[in-house]
């Protein structure tokens, strides 16, 4: 059944998660750096593409991201204006991301850190490919940013995604378009994308291709057929989640018997407040709980929510050294058998697995 087929009407949406967002954002909180970032999970240091999502995750819990902070008063907000105040902010993708957490911290992306972060990215705009010269992935971080800040997004970026939409309606992160090429994380990205950009009308063969791809439990893996397992992990199901949310969808309307996408992702958070990878990989991981806060808070990209900073970023005017400082905060727990190559957003077990942005695009 096409999903653009609503449901029945009996089906109930989901109650409030507070709870469960609360004591994810708790969790997280005790990860922070003593530079103020945050790790992505696969090495100590802070990373742009991951801080940059855990101001989403602060934001989507209504929280003040600069009032999180370690002894020394250094808020995820400041180090991301050191990092571009340094330029050390490179990359189409992280570039898109970092304006859209400025945004959504209440924030000027035109003047942050010394730069202009939304001229950077429009004047990258081909017209006559309709690319900002980035992956898929890229052109829909770019499409979101430009959307949040209120610019107007031209209908050659978002036919340059069209054109590289696979016959089954999914997208893949490098633009393949063979057959079973597509993922579930660039789809719901994309999807996010359109959204945001007013073309709703264009997504009805990506959300069949996902309703294709559910699991049995209400959740989704990175691709299927995938040589790497179809098992159900908690960023790909945050990611769906968060398009299902941007084309005014409830979980409950992607039921599965008597599971459903929420109910599939908090399958998978731990006692501690933390979510797993997945259930074959238990135990705390930092991406995927950055990554399934907004999904539960029933946040999308597509429009976000501002929460203003308390923090003022242009006190801290000393730009931070040329190398990257050691943390100082907590150690993130590794993520077993899992590699990154997306920042922020993409997995796959065995070291296929790609994250969003760095996923660069997560961050």
């Amino acid at each position: 059944t096409p999903v653009s087929v609503v449901l029945a009407d009996s089906l109930e949406q989901n109650p409030s998660n507070d709870g469960d967002v609360d004591e994810a954002l708790e969790w997280l909180k005790e990860q922070q750096n003593a530079d103020g970032g945050f790790s992505d999970g696969f090495s100590p240091e802070s990373s742009v593409s991951a801080t940059v999502d855990v101001i989403i995750a602060l934001v989507a819990g209504d929280e003040d991201a600069g009032l999180i902070q370690l002894a020394d008063g250094v808020s995820p907000v400041v180090f991301l204006y050191k990092e571009v105040q340094a330029d050390h902010v490179e990359g189409i993708g992280t570039v898109a991301k970092v304006a859209t957490a400025v945004i959504a911290v209440g924030l000027d992306p035109t003047d942050f850190g010394g730069r202009d972060l939304i001229g950077e990215l429009e004047a990258l705009y081909d017209a006559d490919t309709g690319s900002y010269g980035g992956s898929i992935f890229d052109q829909a971080l770019v499409l979101l940013a430009l959307a949040n800040a209120d610019r107007d997004v031209a209908l050659g970026a978002v036919d340059f995604l069209l054109d590289y939409q696979t016959e089954d309606g999914a997208w893949s992160f490098a633009g393949d378009t063979a057959e079973n090429a597509g993922d579930t994380n660039t789809t719901a990205l994309v999807i996010q994308a359109l959204a945001a950009a007013g073309q709703e009308a264009q997504v009805t063969t990506a959300l069949d291709y996902l309703r294709g791809v559910q699991n049995e439990d209400g959740g989704w893996p990175y691709q299927n057929p995938s040589d790497f397992g179809t098992e159900t992990d908690a960023n790909s199901t945050a990611l769906v989640l968060e398009a299902i949310e941007a084309v005014g969808q409830t979980a409950a309307e992607w039921q599965v018997g008597a599971a459903d996408p929420l109910s599939a992702l908090l399958a998978l958070q731990n006692d501690s407040g933390s979510f797993s990878f997945q259930a074959s990989f238990p135990g705390d991981n930092a991406l995927a709980t950055i990554q399934a806060i907004p999904a539960v808070a029933g946040i999308s990209l597509a429009d976000l929510p501002t929460v203003e900073t308390s923090a003022d970023p242009e006190m801290a005017t000393t730009p931070p050294p040329t190398t990257i400082p050691e943390a100082g905060g907590s150690a993130v727990p590794p993520i077993g058998g899992v590699a990154a190559l997306i920042t922020g957003l993409l997995l796959v077990v065995v070291g296929y697995w790609l994250t969003r942005n760095r996923r660069q695009i997560s961050p």
